[in-house]
Order: C-alpha cells, then sequence, then structure tokens
C-alpha cells in the first residue's frame, strides 16, 4: 500500500482491494485476501466496532472458515462457555410455565459427540454463541496485526468511479471533513444494508421489505434465577413477549420483541418491555433499545465491473436461523480467494462471474429458510392459548396438549444443517461436474458428499487430525490412492498454470470410504471443485476451468 500527496488533504492512497465496512464481514474478507498475500484496505464510517448485539451464534460452517484463517481458538475463548447448553425453550412468561423445551448441547459437548461419530455429518467445528460486539474486535485486532491490511475507522465511503484499470474512491473523514482518495484495483462493499456503495453502483433488491419492526433491549442483570428459571438457555420464547437471547452466558442478554398499535420508538418504556417478558418486577440496567425493521432481501446483482458486494450489502434476512452474518462470511470466503487469485496472477477473470453465480443462489436458499423459520414461530403463535397460565389439573392438561403441538410444528432454525453445511455451487461453471452426480437440496439434512460444488465431509484421521487441517491456502488434492505416475502429471499441470497446488495423500480407509473417490481436488475455499479414480488425460483443462482460465 502506497500513499502519495503533499499534505492530509490531497492523498492520494494505493491499495490493492479496498473494503468498504468493517464489520464481520469486510474483516473476514480482509483476512482472506492477507491469508493470500494481498494487501488491502478497509474504511468503516464508525468510529469503533458496533456496539449494537446485532447476533449471537456463529455457526459451524463459519467457525470451520476462522479456524482455516487462523482466528477461531481467540473467538472460542470469548464465546459462551463451551459447556453451557444451546437450549430453546418457549414459556408463557420467566415467572409463568415452560411450555416446552428443545434441548442442544453446548460446544465442548457436541465436538466430543462428533469426534464419536466421526461420520461426516457435522461441521468440523460446532457452532458457538457469541454476540457481534465481541466477534467484531476479534476480527479487527486479528486484521490490524497482519501488515496486509489497514483498517481505518471513522471514514465514510461517499463515491466511486471505475475504469478499466481500476476503482477510484472518494472517502471522508468523520471528524474533518477532509476528503481521501483511495485507488483499488477492486472495491468491495461490505457496507450494510442500507449500502451506499450498492447504490453507487446502481443495484436494487428483491423480495420483501419493512416486512416487521422489531423493538431490541439490551441489558445486564445478574439475578439469574430470574432470568433463568428452568436453569440455561440460549433463547426462552414467548409468541406474546418476544425472545429472551442470553448473550454471554452470564449477565448481558437481549430481548428482541414488537411495539404495540399504540406505541411508538419515542413513546415505548424498555424497562416495561422486559418487565412483561419476565412477569415481574426486577432490577436491570438497560443498555440499549433500537427499533429496526425485518427485511427478505437479496441484491438483484453481486458485481458490476470491479465493484463486488458481499454480507448485507447484498443480502438481508429476518434473523430466525441466524443466517445474516453467517451466509456473509461464507461471501467473504468466496470473493476473497476469488480476488486474490486475480490479482497474483493465477486466476482468470471468469472467477468474479463466479461469485454471483455461485453465491446468489445461496442468498436465496437461506432468504427463504429465514422466511420459513418465522413462519413456524407464527404457527406457534397462533396456537398458543390466552389462558396459558391457567391453574389446576385443567391448567396441566392443556399445556402438555400445547407442548405437544410446539415438538409436532418443530424447531427447524436451530437444526437445519442442510442450509448450513449442504449449499452447493455443482452449477456453477468453476466446478467438474459429471453426468451421474447426485445433488442434494433438503434444507434440514446433510448428507455428507464430495459432488463437485459441495462442501466435503469433515471427518477426523485415524491419528485424529481434522481433515480440514490438511486443506492449503489455495488448491488442495487429496489422494486416497498412491500413484506417482498421476500424481506428477497433476503436478506438471499446475506448474504449467503457475496454480499453487497442495498434494496430500492420505491412507486411510474410513476418509476414503466418505469421500469417495481415489482423487479429491479442492478449492481455496474448500469445496470439491473435480474429483475422480485416476488423473485424466485432461486434468489441464480442469484446471483451468476451476481456476476460471
Amino acid at each position: 500500500m502506497a500513499w502519495f500527496g503533499s499534505n492530509r488533504q490531497d492523498y492520494l492512497v494505493d491499495t490493492s482491494v479496498l473494503i468498504v465496512g468493517a464489520g464481520p464481514v469486510g474483516l473476514t474478507l480482509s483476512l482472506v485476501l492477507a491469508r493470500s498475500g494481498i494487501d488491502c484496505m478497509v474504511v468503516e464510517r464508525n468510529s469503533s466496532t458496533t456496539q449494537h448485539p446485532k447476533m449471537d451464534v456463529t455457526n459451524g460452517r463459519s467457525m470451520e472458515i476462522f479456524k482455516a484463517l487462523g482466528v477461531a481458538d481467540e473467538i472460542n475463548a470469548a464465546a459462551v462457555p463451551q459447556d453451557i447448553c444451546h437450549d430453546v425453550s418457549w414459556v408463557s412468561s420467566l415467572s409463568g410455565h415452560e411450555i416446552c423445551r428443545f434441548a442442544y448441547p453446548g460446544p465442548a459437548e457436541a465436538r466430543e459427540r462428533y469426534r464419536r461419530l466421526n461420520d461426516g455429518t457435522q461441521p468440523m467445528e460446532p457452532a458457538i454463541r457469541i454476540s457481534q460486539i465481541v466477534v467484531e474486535p476479534l476480527l479487527r485486532d486479528a486484521a490490524m496485526r497482519s501488515s496486509r491490511v489497514t483498517v481505518c475507522y471513522g471514514r465514510e465511503f461517499v463515491e466511486l468511479e471505475q475504469d478499466d484499470e481500476g476503482v477510484s474512491a472518494w472517502v471522508d473523514n468523520a471528524e474533518t471533513g477532509e476528503r481521501l482518495t483511495i485507488r483499488a484495483r477492486y472495491l468491495a462493499g461490505c457496507d450494510g444494508g442500507n449500502s451506499r456503495v450498492r447504490q453507487n453502483i446502481g443495484i436494487g433488491l428483491s423480495g420483501e421489505a419493512g416486512i416487521r419492526s422489531r423493538y431490541s433491549v439490551h441489558f445486564r442483570s445478574a439475578d439469574r434465577q430470574i432470568l433463568e428459571p428452568w436453569g440455561p438457555a440460549w433463547h426462552y420464547q414467548s409468541p406474546v413477549h418476544g425472545t429472551l437471547v442470553s448473550q454471554d452466558g452470564d449477565e448481558h442478554f437481549t430481548l428482541h420483541s414488537y411495539l404495540g398499535e399504540w406505541e411508538t420508538p419515542e413513546t415505548v418504556n424498555p424497562y416495561n418491555k422486559v418487565r412483561a417478558f419476565v412477569g415481574r418486577d426486577f432490577h436491570f440496567k438497560l443498555l440499549k433499545a433500537v427499533n429496526w425493521e425485518n427485511n427478505l432481501l437479496v441484491a438483484d446483482r453481486y458485481r458490476y465491473r470491479r465493484v463486488l458486494l458481499a454480507g448485507d450489502s447484498a443480502h438481508q434476512y429476518i434473523p430466525t436461523g441466524g443466517y445474516g452474518m453467517n451466509t456473509g462470511v461464507g461471501d467473504a470466503f468466496d470473493l476473497g480467494w476469488k480476488l486474490a487469485a486475480i490479482i497474483n496472477g493465477w486466476g482468470g477473470e471468469k472467477l468474479l462471474d463466479g461469485v454471483e453465480e455461485e453465491r446468489r443462489p445461496v442468498a436465496i436458499r437461506n432468504r427463504d429458510g429465514a422466511k420459513r423459520h418465522a413462519e413456524t414461530r407464527l404457527a406457534v403463535g397462533a396456537i398458543w392459548p390466552e389462558d396459558v397460565d391457567r391453574a389446576g389439573p385443567e391448567g396441566d392438561v392443556l399445556r402438555a396438549r400445547l407442548a405437544k403441538r410446539v415438538r409436532e410444528i418443530g424447531n427447524a432454525e436451530n437444526e437445519s444443517l442442510g442450509i448450513e453445511l449442504g449449499y452447493s455451487y455443482a452449477s456453477s461453471a468453476l466446478v467438474c461436474g459429471a453426468p451421474g452426480d447426485r445433488h442434494q437440496d433438503d434444507p434440514l439434512s446433510y448428507v455428507p458428499t464430495t459432488t463437485p460444488g459441495y462442501r466435503p465431509p469433515a471427518v477426523y484421521l485415524a491419528n485424529r487430525v481434522p481433515i480440514f487441517d490438511l486443506f492449503g491456502p489455495a488448491f488442495t488434492l487429496l489422494q486416497f490412492t498412491p500413484d506417482e505416475v498421476g500424481a506428477s502429471a497433476v503436478r506438471t499441470a499446475a506448474d504449467n498454470l503457475d496454480l499453487p497446488l497442495k498434494m496430500v495423500p492420505i491412507q486411510d480407509a474410513h476418509a476414503r470410504s466418505l469421500y469417495g473417490c481415489n482423487l479429491v481436488l479442492l478449492r481455496p475455499d474448500h469445496h470439491v471443485a473435480w474429483r475422480g479414480e485416476r488423473v485424466p488425460d485432461n486434468i489441464e483443462e480442469i484446471l483451468k476451468t476451476v481456476s476460471g482460465n
């Protein structure tokens, strides 16, 4: 990165990639680029990391990505303690009755269960509970430790222009009003739902906007007996009063509620919202209250020439299922390796067409999933009796019947591994599948597969090493059978294309049975690019295709 100019007012900054927005998506993208030796600059209009608890779960796939980027240990250490469960409970109020509890293990138990199971059906890393308030500073610090990344807070993106060689962007200092000109080969808009980058390049949104307002109250209380009367839970949910989220497993909570017809953001009393959910008066410290809109929107395009979108600038969801940030982390992992490949000289321009081709269908699928989960909550509300707290034997029978019906409706928003792990790029021009490949699209279930376009099965090898730990930062060829001649042919083809390739021999019968082929070629984002029993004669053409050449 270079700086030019005689004074602060006419500085011109030159960088390979300008990232607008220093939320989890923009910071993750910076780490992906830095891992591949690409310099980048991240500008954020706010003066620091977020103070609003926008999310409360990082799913297993995102944790796999964070592990690949070297930040999973720090995130795990800062998350809700690993021995606390992820239970979801439906209640009348915290002073009333617990109707139905869906039990889910904490990360420590989930990880140990999967070590024993080891059948490829689960993520290599379990989901964790952690607030964006905590995640963002960790990602920021990791980015700022890299010599490849420059992070600037208090810098507001204003506008951009493009030409055949790059992008010029103008950014204002929020305090002084001084304007900075930044010149980059590419620009990534990671600047949220009201993305000014998206507006600058004239990309619209499709879907449903302003579905319903939510009123969220973030508060602190050490009174666990009142806030966890039936023991720890991640979510306590009431169709009448909203959802109470335990943010840190200790004393920070967020109530997601709604405004009544007679209430406005200016007149509502946040203390009354919390006390209505609890069902009694108690002392707590109000930290923040905010009213915000629920949207189900996806950008019509993900790219205009050298400007690309990721995260909330490309998709906005109802938070049911926790797909917002987690989809954005996947965007960053995908976009980052493709930009790095082009800038480093071994990737072709077709990679950028692949960003929209691959990620937009995932965004639409996840948007539809979030909508279904919200409808499930409405379905529970539709059967919820007004006299749910009725006393005596009649009340016990009523609640037992209600619990049975709630269980029948289910809790798919916390059980949809098909959405989290089973998304596919199989139709992409950047993968090489075969006519007989089997595909899956069940949002609930993930079936381990190495069908090109899918994420491969997570498995512990016989030496207890997670197979994902063997994947390289560029392409990786897993070899489940010795073949020196074939290996030499692949290496020669990769060298002819200057394609970075890690070759990993694996002698493990269980892993071979799950992966289903002798050879599995993985992209830098872990997705299968190609598979086969032997090295074909056209291996160089395959490598050209999967690298966008």
